[in-house]
């Protein structure tokens, strides 16, 4: 009989087997080498300093605040409206849904087993 540790590696190399995975890696690293995307990430990043930084300086409901916040927003549609983008994210999407069935799965039954008592 198989331990359990020894079926949660095999069920782990199953779900990092699967084409969606392998497809994820891949644009991961064509993400990682896109220039467009880059920028695009590091605008992003630059939006979300500045307005962190703002925010040390006036209140979040503030003038200044909103003008930030919209750049951050910008900044961030602007990235994940990028057509590589948006395909990493949908397969993301598809690698993380048997990962997201199972937890719910296995805490489901945990939590119909073990139920505290108050």
């Amino acid at each position: 009989m198989k331990d359990i540790h020894e079926e949660i590696i095999e069920l782990g190399e199953k779900l990092n087997s699967r084409e969606e995975v392998q497809k994820l890696i891949e644009l991961e690293k064509k993400l990682k080498e896109d220039e467009e995307v880059l920028k695009l990430a590091h605008d992003f990043s630059l939006a979300q300093s500045e307005y962190n930084s703002c925010l040390n300086h006036y209140d979040f409901e503030s003038k200044e605040a909103s003008v930030y916040q919209k750049k951050l927003y910008e900044a961030k549609l602007a990235l994940d409206s990028h057509p590589l983008v948006k395909e990493y994210n949908d397969c993301l999407i598809k690698v993380n849904e048997p990962l997201r069935y199972l937890e719910y799965n296995l805490l489901s039954k945990l939590n119909s087993t073990y139920k505290c008592k108050k």
